[in-house]
C-alpha cells in the first residue's frame, strides 16, 4: 500500500519535468555572404561567380541541416 502511495505522490512531479532549452550555435544562424556578381562579361568571370555561388549555397544548406538535427533531436 505504501508503494503505491509513494508512486502517486511521485506521479505529479514526473508531469512537471521541463524539456531542457535549446540553444543552436551562433555560427550555424549565419550563412556565407552571396558573392558579388561580376562586373566583366567574360565566361571566366561568369563561371567563377556561378562556382561562389554554388558554395555559398552549400555552405547555408549545410547549416540549416545541422540546425534541423537539432530542433529535431531536441523534441
Amino acid at each position: 500500500m505504501r508503494l503505491i502511495l509513494l508512486a502517486l505522490a511521485v506521479l505529479p512531479l514526473a508531469a512537471c519535468h521541463e524539456k531542457p532549452s535549446l540553444s543552436v550555435p551562433a555560427s550555424l544562424l549565419r550563412c556565407a555572404s552571396r558573392p558579388v556578381p561580376p562586373m566583366g562579361g567574360t565566361q571566366r568571370a561568369v563561371a567563377g561567380y556561378v562556382v561562389d555561388l554554388a558554395d555559398a549555397h552549400a555552405d547555408c544548406q549545410s547549416k540549416l541541416g545541422r540546425v534541423r538535427g537539432l530542433v529535431e533531436g531536441a523534441r
